[in-house]
């Protein structure tokens, strides 16, 4: 819990907010109680997309019409090279809200930050 609890605050001062609501539990496929949900402000383009591991991979969730999208090789590619220990992804139009790996370190956070910023 205490390494947990590190991972969390050092989360905090990177920008993450952490936490949810019911309404924002029910739109994740894969949350459990024993995962928390970070959020962080959204800069990307993207709107209204949600992808969630499977396979080892991060497979479009919604909105599947995406697929028929002139630009969906470009945003798949950038998916795709997110980080592994991101479990499942939803862009909103004001932030960004994941579920990771939160065991992998503070490492692995600014990693997925760094990522998540680039697209």
């Amino acid at each position: 819990m205490k390494a947990l609890g590190i991972i969390r605050l050092h989360a905090v001062k990177e920008g993450f907010k952490i936490g949810s609501t019911s309404a924002l539990r029910k739109k994740f496929k894969i949350w459990t109680p024993h995962v928390a949900i970070y959020q962080i402000k959204n800069h990307s383009a993207y709107k209204d997309l949600h992808y969630f591991r499977q396979d080892n991979s991060l497979t479009l969730y919604s909105p599947m019409s995406l697929k028929y999208d002139q630009e969906f090789l470009e945003i798949e590619t950038k998916i795709l090279s997110l980080p592994d220990s991101i479990l499942e992804i939803i862009f909103f139009q004001s932030n960004i809200a994941i579920i990771w790996d939160e065991m992998q370190g503070t490492d692995e956070l600014l990693k997925i930050k760094t990522a998540i910023l680039n697209i």
